[in-house]
């Protein structure tokens, strides 16, 4: 008797294989993406204020790598930093060439005014508020002129 196609056990073999190294694979590809995405982000610092402005495009059509920013951070010493909850949505702290950044791609719904706490943990424990401004270009123009127009 000749059978035709694949028995439900067989499927199910071939199926948990699949998964098995899907699960081994996909950790690695989403670090890959990931360094990826460092490679095009926008390094900035912040001012002696500890304020940051950064511009967005509030297309609904952004690139995947547009408006990636990597926000240096200077860390006094030697200590281990780490941000203070709660964060905007996709902030994540990252660590590239023996410097620490905040590593974010900003949304259309984050524009507006951030406050991030950057805790320094050593031989004492020291904490730096960073602001963070996200507007569209626009905005960003406006806020210059605005601030031409005080001085």
């Amino acid at each position: 008797m000749k059978r035709k196609g694949f028995s439900l056990l067989e499927l199910l073999v071939v199926m948990s294989i699949i998964l098995v190294l899907l699960s081994i694979s996909l950790p690695c590809l989403l670090r890959a993406k990931d360094s990826a995405l460092q490679l095009v982000a926008m390094e900035v610092e912040v001012n002696e204020e500890g304020e940051i402005s950064l511009e967005i495009n509030d297309r609904s059509n952004r690139k995947a790598t547009d408006d990636i920013y990597m926000i240096k951070i200077d860390r006094p010493g030697r200590c281990s930093v780490r941000l203070k909850k709660p964060l905007p949505s996709g902030m994540k702290l990252k660590r590239k060439d023996r410097r620490d950044y905040i590593f974010w791609r900003p949304k259309p719904q984050h524009i507006g005014r951030h406050t991030v706490t950057v805790v320094f943990e050593g031989e004492e424990t020291s904490e730096k508020e960073i602001t963070i401004y996200v507007y569209t270009k626009e905005l960003l123009e406006a806020r210059r002129e605005d601030k031409k127009d005080e001085h």
